[in-house]
């Protein structure tokens, strides 16, 4: 990471505002990925493939404190592609924290999934089958969804281990699907580690009024410590219809832990289960297992290994079920 110091002075035209010195901070990484899957579908022709990828992140932030004792900055992450898809300003004081612009929900910052907690090699991995219906099944943990679009976020101060916060979107001018979100956690210490219960909620209102609306929810129970991390979530989410009919109807669990092995290698584990008891796809289930080892190395160097093989029940179309397998060999630069 490189850090520059910046100084800048505004002038405005009845006087001048004292100089507001700004750390700056340039940071990143570069991935390179080797994956491949294989899958039993014969509808979608049976996917038996392998493919390399790569990824660049760039960091810039920002951080000043104000004369009144506020903590300010800003934090933007371009993608290898040009887009500038995180960016957003916080604001920490006495009341709290605002955080303003291009950010995480915080249904999805605040999961105590292993996809969001712990990268291991990029996240989870499913592999490269086209199956719609298994794509349904949200195999990448966050059943209460999230995305990176402009949004209001308040986080209270920290009371006793205590910590929440909540979310607002507004979708634009052409739908009135806006979006609320919530997290909230207490944490404790508990026999030479700390537990922590945490839930994390998020709720779309209707596009328009012939629109349904979705919400879903995820709580869960952590124990952590020296050792690593275990943790069981119970997940849902839910979409109606305009006549209150929830066409969607997601009910999951997941459980897992990771072990660190030493300081610079760890291991994860973690087992999902999903069933579908909507109007649509109802009785669709799916299950996975994922194991991952990641190794640290001097200078920025890290090597992830995932593997996880699924199975997906089609209720209403045996032909369209599958298991299958994926693999996934990171090598990340961090910088």
């Amino acid at each position: 990471m490189r850090k520059i110091l910046l100084t800048t002075t505004a002038f405005v035209a009845l006087g001048s505002v004292a100089a507001v010195a700004a750390d700056v901070s340039v940071s990143g990484n570069a991935r390179f990925r080797y994956n491949t899957w294989s899958d039993d579908n014969a509808a979608v022709a049976g996917e038996n493939n392998n493919s390399m990828t790569d990824m660049l992140q760039l960091w810039i932030q920002s951080s000043a404190t104000t004369d009144n004792g506020l903590a300010i900055g800003t934090n933007t992450r371009i993608r290898s592609n040009g887009t500038v898809d995180r960016n957003w300003i916080d604001i920490d004081g006495d009341f709290g924290k605002l955080d303003l612009g291009k950010n995480w929900s915080l249904s999805y910052s605040g999961s105590l999934h292993e996809v969001w907690a712990g990268t291991v090699a990029g996240g989870a991995f499913m592999g490269g089958s086209n199956n719609a219906g298994l794509a349904a099944m949200n195999t990448t943990g966050f059943l209460p969804g999230g995305n990176r679009a402009n949004k209001i976020q308040y986080h209270i101060p920290s009371i006793g281990g205590f910590n929440a916060a909540i979310g607002y979107e507004d979708a634009g001018a052409g739908t009135d699907a806006d979006q609320t979100a919530s997290h909230v956690s207490y944490t404790m210490p508990f026999g030479g580690g700390n537990l922590k219960i945490n839930m994390t909620s998020m709720a779309t209102s209707a596009a328009n009024a012939t629109s349904g609306e979705s919400d879903g929810r995820e709580v869960g129970v952590e124990y952590s410590g020296g050792f690593g991390r275990v943790y069981a979530l119970s997940q849902n989410t839910e979409t109606t219809n305009v006549a209150g009919v929830a066409t969607d109807d997601q009910e999951g669990t997941t459980f897992g832990g990771t072990y660190n092995v030493n300081s610079a290698a760890k291991v994860v584990y973690y087992r999902q289960e999903m069933d579908q008891d909507g109007t649509v796809s109802t009785g669709d289930k799916f299950s996975s297992n994922t194991v991952g080892l990641r190794y640290d190395i001097a200078g920025g160097l890290r090597v992830g290994l995932l593997h996880s093989d699924y199975d997906f029940t089609d209720a209403s179309n045996t032909a369209t079920s599958e298991n299958g397998s994926a693999t996934r060999l990171e090598i990340r630069v961090n910088f």
